[in-house]
């Protein structure tokens, strides 16, 4: 019995700094991430992501320069970077109550006009420790928790999205199940995936037979695109891919 004890004593370790690891990498993404946007935005680094550093015009000004930085990449970059990822119209989900799995410090999917935005990431508090006003954005209703286990009732969402978040969950079944549960029936899903091998933030390796068996619950998905290519990154390791899925 003691020895039995002792390994799960091991197993609940093992399983907790593997977590902690994985979560202070995303952290550790962003901190980066704050640094070189502020950088780009005063014209010190030319491209962020393939991104011109902003002109006079483009630029968003409010009372620090951080602040103005990521309100500026906001509306510069995620938002059409979203769009194009997810390849979507700015109506396609018109009149819809939006769940955005895994959205990070930007509510990105605001780009998607008269919808209901709900963005849910397990970091949220994390994100404005670090700095990312959160409360700029008025409109966008932000879940802080897990795909695993989502705070909302059965049959909430008319369409669930992601882009290249499903393979950071700590529980990619669980986490099928869950949106099963809050999507409502014949509910729209769009998601953009990337295929690579298993790195700390990202622990989950994805492919074709891993997305359908998942998802095998949702009639009519498939995955309608894949690309070596997005805005801002391109692929070089034969092993990965962008891939968009939807129903």
């Amino acid at each position: 019995m003691q020895t039995i004890k002792k390994h799960l004593k091991e197993l609940y370790y093992f399983l907790f700094q593997s977590f902690i690891s994985k979560e202070g990498a995303e952290v550790d993404f962003w901190k980066d991430f704050l640094a070189q946007v502020q950088l780009w935005y005063r014209g010190e680094l030319p491209l962020l992501y393939g991104e011109p550093a902003p002109s006079v015009e483009r630029k968003i000004v409010v009372h620090s320069v951080k602040d103005s930085a990521i309100l500026t990449w906001f509306e510069v970059h995620q938002k059409t970077k979203y769009r194009e990822d997810l390849l979507l119209e700015k109506d396609a989900f018109a009149g819809m109550k939006i769940l955005d799995v895994g959205s990070g410090p930007y509510p990105s999917a605001a780009v998607f006009e008269d919808a209901e935005l709900y963005c849910l990431d397990p970091l949220l508090a994390d994100y404005i420790k670090i700095g990312f006003p959160l409360h700029y954005y008025n409109n966008v209703k932000f879940i802080s928790g897990t795909s695993e286990n989502i705070p909302t009732e059965d049959n909430f969402f008319d369409a669930i999205i992601s882009v290249n978040a499903i393979d950071h969950v700590n529980d990619l079944a669980a986490t099928g199940l869950e949106l099963k549960r809050v999507l409502k029936s014949g509910g729209k899903m769009r998601m953009h995936i990337h295929y690579h091998k298993k790195v700390v933030t990202e622990p989950i390796e994805m492919n074709d037979e891993v997305v359908k068996k998942v998802f095998s619950w949702c009639e009519g998905f498939k995955k309608i695109s894949e690309s070596k290519d997005k805005r801002g990154f391109a692929l070089t390791d034969d092993s990965e891919m962008y891939t968009v899925w939807s129903n």
